[in-house]
C-alpha cells in the first residue's frame, strides 16, 4: 500500500513533467565503506540476554515516533532508550524483533528511491517529515547492516512476523501496541530492560568517562577565564 507523503496543504501539484525529470540523473549514493559502530559488539550481547531472560519468545522494542511541533515541523528525535541500548540506532519508527529462536531482526524505513513511479519516487524531495531533501539521510538496508550489525528488513514487512503472540515494549509506539494484544508479560519485559541498563558495560563506562572529562574541561576552561571575566563590564556573558 501507498502512504501518502507528508506535504503541507498548500504545496502546488507536481505535474508529470517535474516528476520525471526529478526521477533522472541521481548519482548512486550507497556506501560500502561503513565501519560497525563502536558499540555494535556490545549491543548483540545485550540481545543474548535479553533473548535468554525470555526464551522461546518473540520480543518486540519500537524505537518511537516523531512527534509535530508546529504543523509540518518536528520536535528534534530522541529514540527510546532501551532500544538505542539493543540497537544502536537512532531513527524513528523502527522495530526491533527478538524472534523465539533468539534471532534479532531490526525493522526499519529504507532510504526515499528517487527513480521509483509515482509518490514512492517523490518523497525524497516532497515529504517534509521523511523525505531526505528536508530531514537529511538515514541508511539503506545494507549499510544500516553494517553499521549495527544486525539483520534488517523494510518496516512494512513487520506485520509479517508479528502474527503471533509476542512481549511488546508499550507505550512507544502506538501502531506497534495495535499489532499486538497486550499480555500480561508486557510489564516484565519493560522491567527487565530497564534493569538491564544499570549494569554498565566497558563501553558505557568509557562513554561516562568521556562525559565527565569534558564537564571537567569546561569547568577548568571557566576557572582560568575567571580574571579576564572580572575586568570585563559584561563578564558573566564573557564566561
Amino acid at each position: 500500500m501507498t502512504q501518502k507523503l507528508n506535504t503541507g496543504s498548500h504545496d502546488l501539484p507536481v505535474s508529470d513533467a517535474l516528476a520525471e525529470f526529478m526521477n533522472t540523473g541521481w548519482a548512486d549514493t550507497h556506501r560500502d565503506d561503513l565501519a560497525a559502530l563502536p558499540q555494535a559488539a556490545y549491543t548483540a550481547k545485550r540481545r543474548a540476554a535479553l533473548a535468554a531472560r525470555f526464551p522461546g519468545e518473540r520480543l518486540v522494542v519500537p524505537s518511537g515516533t516523531l512527534k509535530a511541533r508546529s504543523n509540518d515541523s518536528d520536535y528534534r528525535f530522541r529514540t527510546h532508550s532501551a532500544f538505542a541500548y539493543l540497537t544502536g540506532d537512532q531513527e524513528p519508527d523502527d522495530v526491533l524483533v527478538v524472534e523465539p529462536s533468539g534471532e534479532a531482526v531490526l525493522f526499519l524505513r529504507p532510504r526515499s528511491v528517487r527513480s521509483a513511479p509515482g509518490q514512492a519516487g517523490q518523497e525524497f524531495y516532497r515529504d517534509r517529515r521523511y523525505g531526505e531533501f528536508w530531514v537529511g539521510r538515514r541508511p539503506d538496508l545494507a549499510e544500516a547492516e553494517a553499521l549495527y550489525q544486525i539483520a534488517c528488513a523494510p518496516i512494512d514487512r513487520l506485520d509479517d512476523v508479528l502474527g503471533g503472540p509476542a512481549r511488546v515494549l508499550r507505550g512507544v509506539d502506538a501502531s506497534v501496541d495495535g499489532r499486538v494484544a497486550p499480555g500480561d508479560g508486557d510489564e516484565e519485559l519493560e522491567a527487565f530492560l530497564s534493569e538491564m541498563r544499570l549494569i554498565k558495560d566497558d563501553w558505557e563506562i568509557a562513554e561516562l568517562q568521556f562525559a565527565v572529562d569534558a564537564t571537567t574541561r569546561g569547568f577548568e576552561d571557566v576557572v582560568r577565564a575567571l580574571p579576564a571575566a572580572l575586568g570585563h563590564r559584561r563578564g558573566e556573558r564573557y564566561l
